[in-house]
């Protein structure tokens, strides 16, 4: 009977712990989905002329390094150590740059702070999940797929862009890449899925 109990109450602190880690996933995946969201939304309509032009390119290669490392992990064709301080450094410092902008008043220089902070972070973070293989994994994984989905949108609309002024070997060019960053979408997001499920 006691050891029947013990199971018992080990599969009962286990859901707990699973329920409170799935909240944890969902708040970080909202959260980084509007501070990508946000980020693609206030540079996407900018012109090379703009003064903030090298910013959207500085987003833009954060969130193409992001998506193709979490791919790369989801195929499992480099170490996870490598692809886990890739993705969670280009994606610690996107979501560090839009936080403390976002704190600071949109101090650029505080928001550039804070990309160096998310960079070190993130890549720290990133290597020591890719040995754990557990909840940081997982959201360090969500992080990313997001950027993967947030450069293909983006990607997507200069596209479009592109049609517009039939410009169309561009078009194809930027077509191409969009979609092979939403096939890095789809198959880190299947592989998160796994991962949350061993959980």
């Amino acid at each position: 009977m006691d050891l029947s109990e013990n199971r018992m109450q080990s599969r009962r602190r286990n859901r707990r712990q699973k329920v409170w880690q799935t909240v944890g996933l969902i708040a970080i995946a909202l959260f980084t989905f509007h501070a990508v969201s946000s980020l693609v939304f206030s540079v996407v309509d900018l012109a090379p002329s703009s003064p903030l032009w090298g910013l959207t390119l500085t987003l833009a290669g954060f969130l193409a390094v992001a998506g193709v490392a979490v791919g790369l992990q989801s195929l499992k064709l480099l170490p996870q150590w490598l692809t886990g301080l890739v993705s969670g450094a280009a994606s610690g410092a996107l979501l560090c740059f839009y936080s403390f902008g976002q704190l600071t008043g949109r101090e650029v220089s505080w928001a550039v702070a804070g990309a160096v902070v998310g960079l070190l972070a993130g890549g720290s973070l990133g290597v020591w999940a890719a040995r754990k293989q557990g909840f940081w994994q997982v959201a360090i994984a969500l992080t990313s797929l997001l950027c993967a989905y947030g450069f293909a949108f983006g990607l997507g609309t200069w596209t479009l862009a592109a049609v517009t002024v039939e410009r169309w070997l561009l078009a194809a060019g930027l077509g191409s890449v969009t979609f092979l960053y939403l096939w890095f979408t789809q198959q880190a997001l299947g592989w998160a899925y796994a991962q949350w499920r061993r959980l």
